[in-house]
């Protein structure tokens, strides 16, 4: 039975110390299962310190826009996993281990697949993993409204970001940096960080 307690939030101030464990997935369409996972933890000057990229095979037939943007991204990132289930338990124990080094958790506009899959993570086991979710769960979308106006737009954010290195669009792994680093440049816009 779980705890009959709440979970507390994680709301150390947004700092240059700040780390951020950021994920994200790429699913067999909007609504469909993930397949592959790219996250890191990464500190406000850019440094990854923690990895984990994973991929299975796609269930049923494969949605068209998945088949022409994600896969031709993905072909470097073999297939580590043989179903769904094992993809999952492996982000999550890495989650697990990796969660306590970070400040927050944030994806890029997570509803549904990221959202969708830390459910089937906890679900798995719901009575272990009652109160192991992130909490909060900073959204990049969200944090854009603070900084995104007229005289910076988020493309020309995203453009800055991509200019610091090397990124595979619809790569998971890039990905997860890229929302990282966007969130990082949102933090000093804000002056949240120097």
């Amino acid at each position: 039975m779980a705890a009959l307690f709440s979970k507390t939030a994680k709301l150390p101030p947004i700092s240059d110390k700040t780390k951020l464990l950021a994920f994200d997935l790429e699913a067999n369409g909007l609504h469909g299962q993930a397949f592959a996972v790219g996250a890191v933890l990464i500190d406000a000057s850019g440094a990854v310190t923690e990895t984990f990229v994973a991929r299975c095979p796609i269930q049923g037939p494969t949605d068209p826009w998945v088949q022409q943007n994600i896969l031709p991204a993905i072909t470097n990132m073999p297939i580590s996993h043989q179903t769904y289930e094992a993809l999952r338990e492996a982000f999550w124990r890495w989650y697990l281990t990796v969660e306590p080094e970070a400040d927050y958790v944030l994806v890029n506009n997570g509803y549904p697949v990221e959202h969708r899959f830390l459910i089937d993570c906890q679900e798995a086991d719901l009575q272990t993993r009652y109160w192991q979710h992130p909490y909060p769960v900073l959204d990049l979308s969200s944090l854009l409204l603070m900084v995104t106006n007229k005289s910076l737009s988020k493309g020309q954010l995203l453009n800055k970001v991509k200019a610091s290195g090397s990124f595979v669009p619809h790569h998971p792994l890039d990905d997860a940096k890229v929302t990282a680093l966007m969130a990082f440049e949102a933090f000093r816009q804000t002056g949240l960080i120097q």
